[in-house]
């Protein structure tokens, strides 16, 4: 057995090593034995990590998922497929996986903008639910309203009249907010409503006390990324699974995986969501495995693979439907 950086084997061992093939599926034709006699020393930088590569033999590695539930939930919102069974999703992506446990980390929404929205995703918890290796853990969910200076002020008429009694003609549309100007000097393209700070390294200026403000609702979720790592920590220090699928592309999450990955020695594999910038470069660097949701690796088709049925039948008979718009 191998202790800290580098051990001795206290009695002779046959160890089988794979070699490289186009084809990973383990065979007889792909091992090379050799012994290792007694005293030698086998250096070790941490725990040998499990390959998700590996096929045949059946599914063996045993698996946690841990998915950022509004993460994925916003990624594939437009893409028809939230009707999501992510066990499902998971085993599209890695075959070889024995998943033992799918946690599932989000929050209960709001209704303050739209009255449905609880409903609709209460019904999709009520889906998860029947699915035996789904917990869910539930995190908060903050609607709050604020004031909020104006960059882009939308314009439907040509001219505009300032307090003073200047008048000035734009071209409808999206008019950016001027910058210390008065409306009869400023460029036509630009609309100067308010003032604004001149900001500093290249940052965005500050509003004054009289630029426009417009109301808006910000929608705030807590909890979720604590939860995921405490949980992905707890349960690799725990031993509960040989390796790990983390379906987010949370920066946040950098230090966890990466205690899991390389202090704990577990293969953790990455699946970020699909989005314009790809999987963000820190998730990857200590990761063991990275998968982007893209049509190269995760193809429509395999979404469609991984919806629930239409019902899903609840454990007490009763219909469970999609809804509308899922």
């Amino acid at each position: 057995m191998v202790s800290g950086r580098a051990g001795v084997v206290p009695s002779p061992w046959l160890v089988a090593v794979l070699s490289s093939s186009r084809d990973i599926g383990l065979s007889l034709k792909m091992l090379n034995w050799f012994y290792v006699s007694a005293g030698s020393v086998l250096s070790a930088q941490r725990p040998p990590r499990v390959a998700f590569a590996l096929s045949g033999g059946g599914k063996g590695v045993k698996t946690y998922v841990y998915i950022d539930g509004f993460n994925l939930y916003y990624a594939i919102k437009d893409m028809g497929c939230k009707w999501l069974d992510p066990k499902r999703m998971t085993e599209q992506v890695v075959p070889s996986a024995r998943i033992e446990k799918v946690r599932y980390f989000t929050a209960r929404v709001s209704g303050a903008v739209d009255a449905g929205a609880p409903g609709r995703q209460q019904i999709f918890f009520k889906a998860l639910a029947t699915v035996p290796e789904v917990q869910i853990h539930l995190g908060t969910f903050l609607a709050k309203s604020n004031w909020r200076p104006v960059m882009l002020l939308p314009v439907a008429h040509r001219a505009l009249t300032d307090t003073a009694g200047s008048r000035a003609t734009f071209v409808p549309g999206n008019l950016v907010v001027d910058v210390d100007a008065g409306l009869a000097t400023s460029r036509p393209e630009r609309l100067p409503v308010g003032r604004y700070g001149k900001g500093s390294a290249g940052g965005r200026p500050a509003a004054l006390p009289d630029a426009v403000k417009a109301q808006v609702f910000t929608m705030e979720e807590k909890g979720s990324d604590v939860n995921l790592a405490v949980h992905l920590v707890n349960d690799a220090w725990a031993g509960r699974f040989d390796a790990a699928v983390v379906v987010s592309n949370d920066t946040d999450l950098v230090e966890p995986i990466r205690i899991v990955a390389q202090e704990l020695g577990k293969s953790v594999y990455l699946l970020t969501p699909p989005g314009k910038f790809g999987a963000a470069s820190p998730l990857v660097r200590v990761a063991t495995h990275q998968r982007h949701i893209r049509p190269s690796h995760l193809r429509a088709s395999h979404l469609r693979a991984s919806q629930f049925p239409d019902p899903v039948w609840g454990p007490d008979g009763q219909p469970i439907a999609k809804p509308a718009g899922w």
